[in-house]
C-alpha cells in the first residue's frame, strides 16, 4: 500500500472550523450570549458557501457526485460492513454510502438551522437580519425557536453518528489511517489516488478564508452591526425605574434594554 494525498488542504481546514465554530454555537447558546451564537451562525454560513462551490467545482472525494450516496451502494454496504471482505477491502477512497447521507444531511440541516435561528433572532429578540419581522411574528416566537432548538438538535445527532462512523471506520479500516487523513489528508490506498488542486481552486480557498477572517474581524471591530443590531432604541431601565428592574429583572428580559446586570 501507499500513500495518497485524499483530504486537500482547504477541505481539512474546512472541517477543522465547521467543527469549532459548531461548538462555538451551542456554548454561546444562551441569553447573555446570543450575539455571539449569532456571528457563530453567520460565520458558518461562510463555511457552507464554500462546501457548496467545493461540492460542485472542488476536487475529487470533495464533489457531491463522487459521493457513493445511492439505494444499491448503501445496501450493499450495509450487507457488507460486519464481513471479512469488507474489513480488508478499499472500496470507497473518500466517502462510504453512510458518510455520505451523514455529510449531506449535515450541510443540509446546518443551512436550516442558521435561517431558522436568524428568524428567531430577529422575532423574539428584534435583533439581526430579521429584526422587522418582530412586529408582525412576535406572538409566534416560541414556534420559530422551537423549530430553531429542534434542528440543532438533530444535528447532534448527526454529528454523534459522524463520530460513530469515523471510530467504526478506526476499528475495521485502520489500515487505510482515515482518522489521520482528517489531519493530514493522507490515506494509505493499493494505488496512488492522489488529488491535485488547480489553480482557480486554491484562489478560490484562499479568498474564502480572507473573506472568513475579515468578517471576524469585522464583528471584533463593530460588534453592533447590523447582523446583530437591535431594532429597538436601547433603554437603561435602571435610570429610568430601579425598583422595576429589581423586582422584575432578575427573572424576566426587558425589551428594549441596554443592561440590567
Amino acid at each position: 500500500m501507499q500513500k495518497s494525498y485524499i483530504w486537500s488542504l482547504p477541505t481539512r481546514v474546512f472541517h477543522l472550523l465547521f467543527a469549532l465554530f459548531i461548538l462555538v454555537a451551542f456554548l454561546t447558546d444562551d441569553d447573555k450570549l446570543l450575539k455571539f451564537h449569532a456571528i457563530a451562525g453567520y460565520s458558518i454560513l461562510i463555511l457552507l458557501v464554500f462546501r457548496l462551490y467545493w461540492g460542485y467545482f472542488g476536487p475529487k472525494y470533495s464533489l457531491f457526485r463522487d459521493f457513493p450516496a445511492n439505494k444499491n451502494e448503501a445496501k450493499e454496504f450495509f450487507k457488507n460492513i460486519f464481513s471479512g471482505s469488507f474489513k480488508n477491502e478499499q472500496k470507497y477512497i473518500g466517502h462510504n454510502p453512510l458518510a455520505s447521507y451523514v455529510m449531506i444531511a449535515m450541510l443540509i440541516v446546518t443551512f436550516i438551522v442558521i435561517v431558522t435561528g436568524v428568524l428567531a433572532y430577529g422575532i423574539q429578540d428584534g435583533k439581526g437580519l430579521a429584526s422587522f419581522l418582530n412586529d408582525s411574528f412576535f406572538k409566534n416566537m416560541k414556534l420559530f425557536k422551537e423549530i430553531h432548538e429542534f434542528f440543532a438538535n438533530f444535528l447532534i445527532f448527526l454529528i454523534v453518528m459522524h463520530l460513530v462512523g469515523i471510530a467504526f471506520d478506526r476499528v475495521f479500516h485502520k489500515k487505510h489511517e482515515t482518522l489521520n487523513s482528517i489531519a493530514t489528508g493522507y490515506k494509505m490506498t493499493d494505488e496512488d489516488e492522489s488529488i491535485k488542486l488547480s489553480f482557480l481552486q486554491k484562489l478560490f480557498a484562499i479568498f474564502i478564508f480572507i473573506a472568513f477572517i475579515a468578517f471576524l474581524i469585522f464583528n471584533i471591530y463593530k460588534p453592533d452591526n447590523s447582523l446583530v443590531a437591535s431594532k429597538f432604541k436601547p433603554t437603561d431601565y435602571k435610570t429610568e425605574n430601579i425598583a422595576f428592574v429589581n423586582e422584575c429583572g432578575s427573572c424576566h428580559t426587558l425589551y428594549p434594554t441596554k443592561s440590567i446586570a
